[in-house]
């Protein structure tokens, strides 16, 4: 993969853990992207003030514009303690710009989640019903349904992302190192299963899914195993040379609140791309 073939690039969250190492990657590959953020005036708390924006961004029509939608309130706390943020930002905001791209012309590529799925089906392909039990993959789920209304349209569901983040604070090992290095103990899930991806081959992956555009409706990017939470963190504690004796088995079930689903494993129907 090499360039972007003169296509107008937009990408929204690129100050996010995958949109940060997407910019990286879009700038090894040659891809010229333009972002999409609050320097450029887009809110997403504020859905209903998009529409001036993107009518003064995408000022003309362009059929090879493709926007990488990569912007969501992600973190499940915080969607839950506030679910009318949660809707504005995962799936008011993405129907605006659903609409901005079918009224100017293009294509919207939106990153979706795993947490979609209810977890007592696994593993999930495409065609799988979303049965979400939480705010986060509710607004995420109502994002879809707004992409998948236009045809061309891309909805790529990723799994639970890993490796280094540029503050340190992002991925989903950064935190367990942190508190190994300080000598803290970590509680890790035994009865939560996913199929984690690390970020920078997530990035490649919905990269060229997007630049494809014969690559439609929904498609699945699962790691390449299924690990719970404790089986992944231990790997990379011990893949980072550091003492696991620090943590402590625990369950999902022992926290407060909505309980994060049992197993959200991911596959698919068809070959990643570069396979």
């Amino acid at each position: 993969m090499s360039g972007d073939g003169g296509r107008e690039i937009w990408v929204t969250g690129a100050g996010g853990y995958l949109g940060h190492e997407f910019v990286k990657t879009c700038a090894r590959e040659g891809v010229s992207s333009r972002l999409l953020g609050r320097d450029q005036g887009i809110d997403l708390s504020r859905p209903f003030d998009l529409d001036e924006r993107f009518e003064g961004l995408f000022s003309s029509p362009a059929e090879d514009r493709i926007v990488f939608h990569l912007a969501a309130m992600s973190r499940w706390e915080d969607c839950e303690r506030e679910p009318d943020t949660a809707a504005r930002v995962n799936a008011e905001a993405t129907g605006a710009l659903a609409a901005a791209i079918r009224r100017f012309g293009g294509r919207l590529v939106y990153v979706s989640t795993d947490l979609v799925f209810d977890g007592e089906h696994a593993p999930y392909d495409e065609e799988s019903d979303p049965r979400p039990a939480s705010i986060y993959g509710r607004t995420k789920r109502l994002g879809e349904v707004s992409v998948l209304a236009e045809p061309r349209n891309l909805v790529i569901r990723l799994p639970l992302l890993f490796g280094p983040s540029f503050d340190g604070k992002r991925g989903a090992g950064d935190s367990i190192l942190a508190r190994i290095r300080n000598g803290e103990p970590v509680v890790l899930f035994r009865d939560e299963w996913r199929t984690p991806l690390h970020v920078a081959r997530a990035a490649e992956m919905v990269l060229a899914e997007g630049l494809d555009p014969g690559t439609k409706g929904i498609r699945h990017l699962p790691g390449p195993e299924r690990l719970s939470r404790l089986e992944l963190g231990l790997r990379l504690i011990r893949e980072a040379g550091l003492d696991d004796s620090l943590v402590e088995e625990g369950s999902r079930l022992d926290m407060p609140g909505v309980p994060r689903p049992r197993d959200c494993s991911l596959s698919t129907l068809y070959p990643p791309p570069g396979s």
